[in-house]
């Protein structure tokens, strides 16, 4: 390879709010930080947030466009709009490397914006493509114009790193060499796992089932809110926010005291929630089968008990751990079923097991660092 230094990394995300992009980003920029490379990132967030403070490392931000909207059309086209920004600010600075990370499927549609001359990698968090549902015919054909997109974008790029077994299998479909594609799983960052393996035991005398992360279609927490009204003796915890909270906050009973939607939390204060909990929950829809919410590795992490509802990916990794309990999605009364017996059967004890597995082949540090050594 070429001893390349410069390098843009672009995201459409909102660092700043989003948990899980951060967290991979600032994976990614420690791992080229550390191999002496210097880093500009660009990224959808305020002008008084930076990432971190190096002198090697410069964060350029692209104006807040709020995408939390219903609307699939006006939505497709402000993140549009969003990744044109970033790609365009990419090409201005001109550097050695240009390291797009998605799930915006946009950046890999739009990424003929970026010279082809320069070494372009690809970093697939989701095939976010594959996740439209088809119910309508504006749907259908949306995903077939943005899947044949991807696919045809894919050559644009000299390395591709994929999260998952599955999302190999898609890819290496598509590109002649294998050689340049490498899995970085989306794991957790060894200081995040530093802190989750510390969490203890739920010690109040509250039985509290937990859901922590984005609020959207994918995750429908309609299932868990019936689930709470069913349930008055268990306390719920909702924590974050999407483009579905006001639908799933609507369907709360209120006058009830068990339920409790905490909004979006900064990681010092999850930790906070993760130790007064006993339940952890999570859920994707059918639709959503092959992807593998990085959120899991943070509740392995922690060794506390995981309901998970969902089929496919998800399921298959979190089959390979302990103190989990897989079940069928978007069932009020199975989900029902499951955190009675896990509270009246589960002794709450922390898995040791999960935390060994996470560190031994889920630290996202060893495989971004390899990553950033192809370059």
């Amino acid at each position: 390879m070429i001893d390349l230094s410069d390098i843009c990394i672009i995201s459409a995300n909102s660092l700043e709010s989003e948990n899980a992009s951060r967290n991979r980003i600032l994976s990614l920029v420690n791992a080229a930080l550390e191999q002496g490379h210097e880093v500009k990132l660009i990224s959808m967030d305020h002008d008084n947030y930076h990432l971190l403070e190096d002198a090697n490392f410069n964060h350029y931000k692209i104006p807040f466009i709020d995408t939390k909207i219903p609307s699939f059309v006006k939505r497709a086209f402000l993140e549009m709009k969003i990744a044109s920004l970033a790609l365009k600010k990419a090409k201005e600075m001109n550097c050695d490397i240009n390291l797009i990370t998605i799930p915006s499927m946009f950046l890999l549609h739009m990424s003929a914006i970026l010279p082809a001359h320069k070494v372009n990698v690809l970093d697939i968090r989701d095939l976010s493509w594959e996740y439209l549902d088809t119910k309508s015919l504006i749907n259908r054909v949306a995903k077939t114009i943005f899947t044949k997109s991807a696919l045809f974008n894919l050559k644009r790029f000299k390395i591709i790193s994929v999260t998952n077994d599955h999302e190999f299998e898609y890819i290496s479909k598509y590109v002649s060499d294998y050689q340049n594609m490498i899995k970085v799983p989306n794991g957790v960052s060894l200081s995040i796992f530093e802190q989750l393996s510390s969490v203890v035991e739920n010690k109040s005398n509250n039985k509290t089932v937990t859901y922590i992360g984005n609020v959207g279609l994918a995750q429908d927490l309609s299932t868990l809110v019936e689930v709470s009204k069913q349930l008055p003796n268990v306390k719920f915890n909702i924590v974050g926010g999407g483009t579905d909270f006001e639908r799933i906050y609507a369907l709360a009973d209120h006058t009830a005291s068990n339920l409790n939607f905490l909004g979006r939390k900064n990681f010092d204060e999850l930790i906070e929630i993760y130790n007064s909990s006993d339940i952890l929950y999570a859920q994707l829809t059918p639709d959503f089968a092959t992807a593998m919410p990085s959120k899991l590795y943070e509740y392995l992490s922690t060794g506390k008990y995981i309901i998970y509802g969902g089929q496919g990916v998800a399921s298959a990794t979190l089959s390979k751990f302990e103190n989990v309990s897989l079940i069928q999605p978007c069932s009020v009364e199975i989900l029902k079923q499951e955190i009675e017996k896990v509270l009246s059967e589960f002794n709450s004890s922390l898995s040791v097991l999960n935390r060994e597995k996470i560190q031994a082949q889920y630290i996202r540090d060893v495989t971004v660092k390899y990553l950033i050594s192809l370059f």
